[in-house]
């Protein structure tokens, strides 16, 4: 009996199916176009063995460009509980292309988006617009970029991380348009020179809520703005050489909440992002006297009692 349980548990783990990166066959078409994606790349643009059917994605799946050129995300690559990534080779590159009237049409564009020997998606146009859920990501090639943005008018939404490339201003999204841009995620500096997180250098209102992260190997920056608006909401985390944000132009607003802060390094054992004795963050401890039980001041929550003589308080990172 136990056998034949053990048996059919084998084969039920056998058979189920499992995310699988997938190649494109053809450019200057629609991602959903039947028999575009196979599991083996061939060559550039080439491959074989059973396409995908399109309704049958598994979260975990990953879209790889393969070389292929002008592949228009005119639906939504993932859904609700699929997750994909859409991505370009990191030897032979490709593109998508993202319309904001296809984007608004789906509403939401479940996908993770990597950037591989190219950039990987090129978000054009002026109206619907929607939301862009998932990690945005540079890759190793100088200046090819996640997302490269010249959208006008609409408000597109990114919820997810975005980080900058390994190469010379590989940024996470590039920002040339001057559409506007809320972020509700972090964006984080990556490890070469101007190998920004996001970088804006058109017209656009661009919005972060969450933190702008350098880095401490390189000259790159959390948030850069060299054109339009940036306002940060969340922390801003220096590293050693990369600060969390940098103002090449444009304009720079930072409006915090009680519970942000700013962190800078103090000496060389400074650890990117730690509060400890070898960080400075801002606010500093305003003193135990002045903060009461609950009252958050930025990474600290206050512990005085309050009322009557005698007592005594303290401040807790």
């Amino acid at each position: 009996m136990r056998k034949a349980i053990f048996l059919f548990i084998c084969l039920l783990v056998a058979g189920q199916a499992r995310a699988t990166t997938y190649y494109a066959t053809s450019s200057t078409v629609n991602i959903d176009t039947a028999s575009l994606w196979l599991p083996t790349s061939t060559g550039t643009c080439t491959g074989s063995g059973t396409a995908l059917v399109w309704a049958n994605r598994l979260n975990g799946d990953v879209l790889d460009a393969n070389g292929c050129t002008d592949l228009a995300i005119n639906v939504d690559a993932g859904g609700t509980s699929v997750q994909v990534t859409l991505q370009t080779n990191a030897s032979t590159g490709g593109g998508f292309t993202l319309a904001t009237a296809d984007l608004g049409t789906m509403t939401t564009l479940h996908a993770n988006i990597l950037a591989g020997s190219t950039s990987a998606v090129a978000l054009t146009g002026s109206t619907g617009c929607g939301t862009i859920s998932g990690s945005i990501t540079s890759g190793g090639t100088a200046s090819k970029r996640g997302v490269e943005d010249t959208h006008t008018s609409c408000t597109v939404v990114v919820s997810g991380t975005i980080t900058g490339g390994s190469a010379s201003s590989a940024a996470g999204y590039y920002i040339t348009g001057n559409g506007p841009v809320t972020i509700n995620g972090n964006s984080v500096a990556g490890g070469a020179a101007s190998a920004h997180g996001l970088y804006l250098s058109g017209a656009a209102a661009v919005t972060v809520n969450g933190n702008c992260i350098g880095v401490d190997a390189a000259s790159a920056a959390g948030c850069c703005t060299a054109g339009g608006t940036l306002t940060v909401t969340g922390n801003l985390i220096y590293g050693k050489k990369g600060p969390a944000v940098k103002t090449d132009g444009g304009t720079f607003y930072y409006i915090p909440a009680a519970t942000n802060y700013i962190l800078l390094p103090k000496d060389s054992s400074y650890v990117l992002g730690t509060i400890d004795s070898h960080a400075t963050e801002l606010p500093t401890d305003p003193g135990a006297a002045n903060v009461k039980t609950g009252v958050t001041y930025g990474s600290f929550t206050g512990t005085y009692g309050g009322g009557g003589g005698g007592g005594t308080g303290r401040i807790t990172p």
